[in-house]
């Protein structure tokens, strides 16, 4: 019995192979793709807040918002299968975005509808670009950046859409009160990754 339970011990140590936004296995690549934006941390808190902004801004600002993020986000998905090296990683910049929407949810700030759009755009060009996979042939890797763009745009329209429809005060308040926490945990998140290697 002590030998069965070490083997299996031993065989859960073992480490698998570890690839940067590897398919997810076993659901597919399409799937995969559509959770992709909620399983890395930076795309999640960019969409997040962005999504939390734009339904502060209510329905005006989305009819901006929105194409713009969409539109931004199938150039960034293809040039994500060139795996450019940035100078600065495109999480980093996310995470710096990040924090700049909690902060602009926290203080209740309505941003112009072309800001707005701007924003969306340079969010959705930075998810897109950093949303390659690895270890894919090209029919599969189509498959996972339509399933990234489908679960971001989903993201985007409904968080945006709840957060509009929420106008009671204590509604605001936790908007708000998420705007805030958003931005402090992405000023941990890019703490930790600007800190220098001992």
């Amino acid at each position: 019995m002590r030998r069965s339970l070490a083997a299996a011990v031993a065989l859960c140590a073992l480490p698998g192979g570890a690839l940067a936004h590897s398919p997810i296995e076993g659901i597919g690549e399409f799937y995969g793709g559509i959770l992709h934006p909620l399983l890395v941390l930076p795309h999640a808190l960019a969409l997040l807040v962005f999504s939390l902004l734009v339904g502060q801004c209510g329905l005006r600002a989305m009819r901006f918002a929105y194409p713009a993020f969409l539109l931004a986000l199938i150039p960034g998905l293809f040039l994500a299968g060139f795996e450019v090296q940035p100078a600065i990683p495109y999480e980093t910049v996310l995470v710096a975005l990040a924090i700049a929407c909690g902060l602009l949810v926290a203080l209740q700030t309505p941003l112009p509808a072309p800001l707005l759009a701007l924003l969306g755009a340079v969010l959705a060009l930075l998810i897109g670009m950093d949303s390659g996979v690895s270890g894919l042939n090209r029919q599969e890797t189509f498959a996972a950046l339509c399933g990234c763009w489908l679960g971001a745009a989903l993201l985007l329209i409904v968080i945006a859409g709840l957060a509009e429809l929420a106008q009671r005060h204590w509604q605001r308040l936790a908007l708000r009160v998420v705007g805030a926490w958003t931005a402090a945990s992405g000023a941990l998140v890019l703490a930790l990754a600007l800190r220098p290697m001992a």
